[in-house]
């Protein structure tokens, strides 16, 4: 068990073991840091609006995307358009070394995950707080609409360093919209038509007025869905609104709302393996009288000040409660009917000072509350505090770039974790870049794994934190319409947790895991013509988990991964897309054990027009039919048709 210390006890531990640290990061600050990095806004009269070719997660003082390392990728709307996004989950579906894990079409959730990692070893941010804390099960990407998106940056590899616990695979900070940077007001609307019965609305606008600003947005779907008691509904609204006072900074409140009503067919009652789809069977439903509802809403308020010197501080409070009504008493083998209530809520400050120094900290008060209504013995009310503060700093000096960063952390189960990571960046030439980075990071266990009470997996409270080592390495070659980048990466695991069999399912800390393999990216957009990009990952992935005394291929993770984007431009206005996404052969279980999923070539196709403020779009996904899961039991439909109209006013 974990020693539990007093606030003041834990805060003579963090500056003992930070003191000279500190000091020694502040001399060499000094020392070498002869060129301080410029306030990176694209208004200097509104600290809230970040220029739009910043990349903030990298550093907490911004990097400007031209000088970012190999590990690290910016996706656009623009991107992610061309295969028709319509939530954060499918936005970042075809980036380099991600992973997703959806249990059906719309209205399931949809978890993600970086360079082999499962989904909850992974940081997601919105706007650079945790969109569901840092002790509750991975969030629901699919609650966040592609129309409350400014863009969203990844950053693979640890970074606990930075921003705690869970960035073990890397980080996914998703950035909202805001109102337009200019005078004028920016208004959106689109509607969208899909196969089975597929529908969804879109309203969102902004402008500014004087010192204020504001942006809101509003979201609709519905689906009669592909299985048995497989429909669903959901509706998005929310918005932010600013206040730019003269003197003393700036005020920003977001708030927003989400709402989904769905059938939950189960798993597949035949587990029929992808090449025996038959468009038949696996659309039965096992559960055909569940439903569940999923409640989810989420404030924030922040306070930006500039200060003299180029400083600014940062001031955030941030709340999200999430509900989750699951409901099927009426089953005859296996009722079941619970009703989940998580809650996230904390604060942050975060001070930028000259000579690319910045300095924070963190509070998150984490509850889980799981009233199971068929055996009260399995329910459970447990929460968890979290506490942690940072500094880091960016040293320039000429082609070179290094970011020194070093966080300590407070877990009230788990402890106490220091976790430092160095990013180093080189341009040796015009055309050639050089990065590399090592850290270590960390997962604290979650509510669940301390504390479930369920016939899949008992939670145990002695649970010891995951740790890891990371490490990549790459190189860069760019010119104005082409590019290509390499990289190398590995991780080392420790204290894995994992459900172990040999003891009914109780979540132990056992074995090891060693994450590795190389990345390549490659951007061509020399013609005018046709545009093409292709990513391609090799991933080993191995562990120790319990019952074996040898590394083996851990479940769900493809040798080999490919995604390619092929744009034609034949003339003004049109456009016209054709997606690739290869899938090596993955298991379900370890050792490659358990249910084969056969490797997967998935090949979809978009056309537009636009003409001034309207664009027309139409296309299918999974041209070749192709049926296959991405999660055992949970088959996917195959081909889809979807086509839309949006109108984009802007004056």
């Amino acid at each position: 068990m974990f020693n539990h210390f007093t606030l003041e006890e834990n805060l003579g531990k963090f500056l003992v073991i930070m003191k000279n640290f500190f000091a020694r990061l502040f001399a060499g600050c000094l020392l070498f840091n002869a060129l301080a990095p410029e306030r990176l806004f694209a208004d200097a009269s509104d600290p809230s609006l970040p220029a739009n070719d910043v990349f903030v997660t990298l550093s907490r003082q911004g990097t400007p995307t031209s000088d970012l390392p190999t590990s690290a990728d910016r996706v656009d709307p623009a991107d992610y358009e061309k295969y028709d996004a319509l939530n954060a989950a499918e936005a970042i579906s075809r980036q380099t070394n991600v992973q997703l894990f959806s249990g059906g079409s719309m209205g399931s959730e949809v978890t993600a995950a970086i360079r082999g990692t499962n989904d909850i070893q992974n940081l997601i941010l919105v706007d650079g707080r945790p969109a569901i804390g840092v002790s509750l099960d991975a969030p629901d990407l699919s609650e966040i609409p592609t129309n409350n998106i400014d863009h969203i940056e990844i950053l693979r590899g640890g970074a606990s360093g930075i921003y705690g616990p869970n960035a073990m695979g890397g980080v996914i900070n998703i950035i909202t919209r805001q109102a337009p940077a200019g005078p004028h007001p920016e208004f959106d609307a689109s509607t969208e038509m899909r196969s089975f019965g597929g529908q969804e609305f879109r309203l969102s606008g902004g402008a500014r007025t004087g010192p204020v600003d504001y942006y809101v947005y509003g979201d609709k779907q519905l689906a009669s869905g592909f299985r048995d008691n497989s429909d669903a509904q959901q509706f998005n609204v929310g918005g932010n609104f600013g206040y730019n006072t003269e003197h003393f900074g700036k005020l920003l409140f977001d708030v927003s709302t989400f709402h989904r009503e769905t059938g939950e067919p189960g798993t597949d009652p035949l587990l029929l393996p992808p090449v025996a789809f038959n468009n038949t069977d696996e659309k039965a439903a096992s559960a055909p009288t569940a439903r569940q509802s999923t409640d989810t809403n989420t404030y924030r308020a922040t306070y930006l000040l500039p200060l003299p010197g180029e400083s600014l501080l940062t001031l955030r409070y941030f709340d999200s409660e999430r509900h989750v009504d699951l409901d099927d008493a009426t089953d005859p083998l296996e009722p079941t009917s619970n009703d989940r209530h998580e809650l996230s809520r904390g604060g942050e400050g975060v001070l930028n000072l000259p000579y690319g120094f910045t300095v924070g900290g963190n509070f998150i008060h984490d509850r889980d509350a799981n009233n199971d209504r068929v055996d009260p013995t399995m329910s459970f009310r447990e929460s968890i505090e979290s506490w942690g503060f940072f500094a880091e700093n960016n040293f320039h000096w000429k082609q070179f770039t290094l970011i020194p960063s070093g966080r300590f952390d407070h877990h009230s189960r788990a402890g106490d974790t220091t976790n430092p990571r160095v990013q180093g960046i080189v341009d040796a030439t015009s055309w050639l870049r050089f990065s590399a980075s090592t850290a270590r990071a960390v997962r604290a266990p979650v509510i669940d794994e301390l504390f479930a009470h369920d016939v899949g997996a008992i939670g145990n409270p002695d649970l010891k934190p995951e740790k890891a080592w990371t490490y990549d390495a790459g190189f860069e070659l760019h010119e104005d319409s082409e590019s290509l980048r390499v990289t190398y990466f590995r991780a080392n695991v420790s204290n894995l947790i994992t459900a172990s069999p040999s003891t009914e399912n109780t979540f132990v800390n056992v074995g090891k895991a060693r994450r590795q393999g190389a990345e390549i990216e490659i951007a061509d957009t020399r013609c005018t013509l046709f545009h093409q990009s292709l990513n391609y990952t090799y991933l080993e992935d191995v562990g120790i988990p319990d019952g074996f005394d040898h590394y083996v291929t851990l479940p769900y993770t493809p040798r080999n991964t490919i995604n390619y984007i092929g744009t034609l431009l034949p003339m003004a206005g049109w456009e016209l897309d054709s997606l690739l996404r290869f899938e090596d052969t993955r298991y379900s279980d370890n050792d490659q054990s358990g249910e084969k999923f056969g490797s997967q070539l998935i090949w979809d196709l978009r056309t537009s027009y636009a003409w001034r403020w309207i664009k027309a779009y139409i296309g299918v996904n999974d041209v070749a039919n192709k049926r296959y899961e991405e999660i055992q039991g949970f088959p996917l439909p195959g081909r889809t048709y979807y086509g839309g109209l949006s109108y984009k006013f802007q004056n």
